[in-house]
Formats: C-alpha cells, structure tokens, sequence
C-alpha cells in the first residue's frame, strides 16, 4: 500500500477540463477540475472526490472541504488553482517534499492550513489578504527567507502561528495586534526591537521566540504573563529587561 503514494503531487487547475462533464457531475466542478492530482486513487473517469471517497479528501454535500495529505511522499509545487476551492476549510500538506513558493491567493475561506516540514523556499509574498477566517498556520521547517510580509496583519481571527525553523528575518511589527494564543518564530534571523507593539497578548498559552536576532529590551506585556504553558515557552536566548 505504502508504494501507491510515491507520486508526483500537483495542485494545479486545467482549464476546459471538469470532471463534473466526465463523470455525472456529482462533485462540484470547480473543486473537481482543481483536485487533478497524480495520486493513485485519484481517477478523472471516476464520479469525483466527494463520489468516489478519493484518499485524504473530505466532503460536504458536492464541496471539498479537507484535503489531509501529511506524510505520503508526495513531491511537486502548489499553484494558484487552490484559490478555487472556496469552501476548503483544512489544507494539510505537511510532512512531503513539496518545493517552490505559496501561491499569491489562497483558498479564501481556509480555517486551518498545515505547510510544514517541505521545501517551500523564498520570501512569502503579500499572499494573506482576504483570509479573515484563517485561524491556525504553520510554516514551520521549510526554506523560507525574507521578511513578514504586510498582510499577515490582515489574519484577524489566527490565534496560531508556526513560523520555526526558517531563514525568515526583519521585524516581527504585523503580528504586533493579531489575537495569538500559540507562537513560534525561533530558529530564525528575525531582527530589531520586539517592542511594544504587542499589546493582545494577554492570552499567550505559547511562546518561543528564542535563537533569533532580536535587539533591545523584552516588552513589558510579556514579561507580565502568566498563563505560559509547554516546553516552548521560552524568553531564554532575548535580552533581559532592564532593571
């Protein structure tokens, strides 16, 4: 069973094919010209995702909601085709070897996106906009450089963000109001004060913005939490306040 997942994964939209005109249109046909992956169970000719129970997808009604394809080896690049799936809740593509760069627009309505542990590389583009239902992201080990990019400003209901293990740098300043309740940016070359900009952070359960550059002092708000709890919650490696 195990050899039927090493595949080549593409996300990747073919424009005039639908399978929903192949196969009795059961599945929406937006989402089901989208999902045309080379993953053994994945078949055009077949009734579609959401007919056929296709590996790692789930559906409501006609809609594919959940694509959970951690682990299977699958290599390849993601592209902007997955803006089309606009009632994905959960995209969970971690643990693979998957390349390249995150699409400049992402499913719009995505509650959960799973990333980590590929090879995704380069600055993340301005690529956050309009995902205001995005609660929980993670980026964690992969390649990525450069620095935050504005619109991560724009998440205002993540209350989780893995952002460890990159080659990320600069300021840290558009995540200063986001309403985060887990964070992790160690192992990065982010740079610059912390500041006081962070005032939301009062719900703090997880912290780790350990081996990075920082400069200056540790902000006041979180030196006064209370509520950190975990192995991650580490102040260690930043400068101390102060006295």
């Amino acid at each position: 069973m195990a050899k039927q997942y090493q595949c080549v994964f593409f996300i990747a939209i073919f424009i005039g094919l639908l399978l929903a005109s192949q196969a009795g249109a059961y599945t929406d046909p937006i989402d089901g010209s989208l999902l045309n992956l080379s993953l053994t169970g994945w078949r055009l000719d077949s009734g579609g995702p959401c007919d056929e129970s296709w590996n790692g997808v789930s559906c409501s009604g006609s809609s594919v909601i959940y694509l959970k394809l951690h682990g299977l080896n699958l290599s390849g690049y993601i592209t902007a085709g997955l803006y089309n799936l606009y009632n994905l809740q959960q995209l969970d593509i971690s643990s693979n070897s998957i390349g390249g760069e995150i699409p400049y627009v992402l499913p719009p309505n995505a509650t959960h996106m799973n990333l980590s542990h590929n090879l995704l590389s380069g600055p993340i583009g301005n690529v956050f906009t309009g995902l205001q239902n995005l609660r929980e992201m993670d980026l964690s080990y992969n390649n990525f450089t450069g620095d935050l990019p504005p619109s991560f400003g724009s998440l205002t209901n993540l209350t989780g963000l893995y952002l460890q293990n990159n080659q990320l740098t600069g300021s840290v300043a558009y995540l200063a109001e986001l309403p985060l309740t887990h964070l992790n940016l160690s192992h990065n070359l982010l740079s610059g004060p912390i500041g006081n900009g962070f005032t939301d952070v009062q719900n703090l359960r997880e912290l780790d913005l350990s081996y990075n550059n920082f400069t200056g002092d540790v902000p006041t708000s979180f030196r006064s939490l209370t509520n950190l709890t975990g192995s991650i919650a580490s102040l260690a490696e930043l400068p101390p306040t102060d006295m």
